[in-house]
């Protein structure tokens, strides 16, 4: 029988090893970002993309192979072959259509044009690891998919920031990460292999066409998350240049950092959430409950406290260049969006783990439909700002429409109740914060990460009964 960790463990193994990549990064975008806000922006634009593969290698049916075999073990065999197939189609596809847009992709510069010709290279090798991946988090093997993936972290940023360092130009930096990439999947089988049983290879088509029934839902929620994710910082650049998606991707920054613990957790709730949504009761509800409790707890003081510190904080990082204000206007607005995507996320694998797709694929049609009708308005009267108001917009409409949804499946989620004490707290940091700035900003991060546990705690958040209540769902395990 497999053993299997609970999910507080997996993410702080993952998160941890994640780490040393999540620095190396910050400095890569940091030097390119001293370079230029052009240079910046078609990077994380090529980033983007090349971290789009990571979404639509399976068009979302990574979700669907965690649960399967969390839920089935017997079958990962089956199941990791069949994905396996399914996704290399999805990547020549992919190849497909970025070559469509690096020929064809008018509104994008020449540098832009070119290094997505690099990324399509990349999605093969994408597409079978995100198959690894799956059967390891599905299985509960979080430390062995932690520590390949913080490698490649690492790896590709330090590569990233020696070509810097040489003189070379942003298509190196891209063509390092993804000759990576092309490595990743024989550690992924070496890490998977011993899993599978002795049985032979053997394509099963009726096995297959059961697969390919989930496919069409599965791909519309994948290919609306990345719309919600990643509309933004590629539309900028299209309707207005490099320079402005290189400022909007100084600010998106602190939300990869932000996102990087959530999301994790939200992978290793899966399983958990899978399990308890074939349980008999509230099971799964309470489940949902405490997880939107945690992400609230958890990313709010952050939220909080940076859009106080902003201003400050980009002027000692960009000290001299005056450009970057305004993108510390932006992360004051779009820094709100984490807690909402972290209590989003929660819902959307409950709803998932229910065996109800149909309700996230109907939500995230509504953030998705929001967020481009937003941008396109927006950005024309508002420029930069505008794809910044787009961004919190949509993801505001996304949340009241996944909580109306969602709640009609499972009912009894309470929202007010769960996260008004964290509101309430968050408001003290902001408070704290912005007192105690005058002195330094880093005073003003301090002052309010201590107003924010004072407030919890008088607010009786830390009660036995609330930490217990936590601890069942973020200490589940199964043998």
């Amino acid at each position: 029988m497999t053993s299997r960790t609970g999910p507080l463990f997996n993410t702080i193994t993952q998160v941890g090893a994640r780490f040393f990549g999540s620095t190396s990064s910050l400095i890569l975008t940091w030097l390119i970002a001293r370079q230029s806000a052009g240079a910046l922006g078609a990077f994380r634009t090529l980033f983007s993309y090349l971290l789009i593969g990571d979404f639509i290698a399976l068009l979302g049916m990574q979700t669907y192979l965690i649960r399967e075999i969390s839920l089935h073990p017997e079958n990962i065999k089956k199941n990791g072959l069949h994905a396996f197939i399914f996704a290399q189609l999805v990547a020549l596809a992919g190849i497909i259509l970025m070559g469509w847009l690096a020929f064809f992709g008018g509104g994008y510069s020449p540098i832009i044009r070119h290094g997505l010709f690099i990324v399509a290279v990349s999605l093969p090798a994408t597409a079978a690891s995100l198959v690894g991946i799956s059967i390891l988090i599905g299985l509960g093997q979080a430390p062995a998919c932690s520590f390949i993936q913080g490698t490649e972290a690492v790896v590709r940023t330090l590569a990233g920031i020696v070509l810097i360092l040489l003189g070379y130009g942003i298509l190196a930096v891209i063509g390092a990460m993804c000759l990576v990439r092309l490595v990743l999947p024989f550690a992924y089988w070496r890490a998977v292999k011993n899993s599978f049983s002795d049985e032979p290879w053997k394509v099963d088509w009726a096995f297959f066409r059961n697969f390919l029934r989930h496919v069409p839902t599965f791909a519309g929620i994948s290919v609306l998350a990345v719309i919600n994710r990643y509309a933004a910082p590629l539309i900028l650049p299209w309707i207005l240049n490099d320079a402005a998606a290189g400022l909007f991707g100084a600010a998106y920054i602190f939300i990869d950092l932000v996102m990087l613990v959530p999301t994790k957790l939200t992978i290793n709730l899966i399983p958990v959430l899978a399990r308890n949504g074939r349980e008999p009761g509230p099971v799964l509800v309470e489940s949902c409950r405490q997880g939107i409790k945690v992400m609230a707890m958890g990313v709010l003081p952050i939220v909080a406290i940076l859009a106080v510190v902003a201003q400050p904080m980009f002027a000692s990082a960009f000290s001299g260049k005056a450009s970057y204000a305004v993108s510390a206007n932006v992360l004051q607005v779009v820094i709100w969006t984490c807690c909402l995507q972290s209590i989003d996320q929660v819902l959307s694998a409950a709803i998932v783990a229910k065996g109800k797709q149909l309700v996230d694929l109907q939500t995230l049609s509504v953030g998705a439909a929001a967020m481009v009708l937003l941008l396109f308005i927006l950005i024309p009267i508002f420029g930069l700002m505008g794809a910044a108001y787009a961004v919190l917009g949509a993801i505001v409409i996304q949340v009241a429409a996944r909580f109306i949804l969602v709640g009609r499946q499972i009912g009894g989620l309470q929202p007010f109740e769960l996260l008004w004490r964290p509101a309430a707290a968050a408001a003290a940091a902001m408070a704290a914060a912005t007192a105690a700035m005058r002195i330094h900003w880093l005073a003003g991060v301090a002052a309010g990460g201590l107003a924010y546990l004072a407030v919890l705690g008088a607010l009786g958040t830390f009660t036995r009964h609330e930490r217990d209540g936590m601890m069942r769902l973020l200490q589940a395990e199964k043998a």
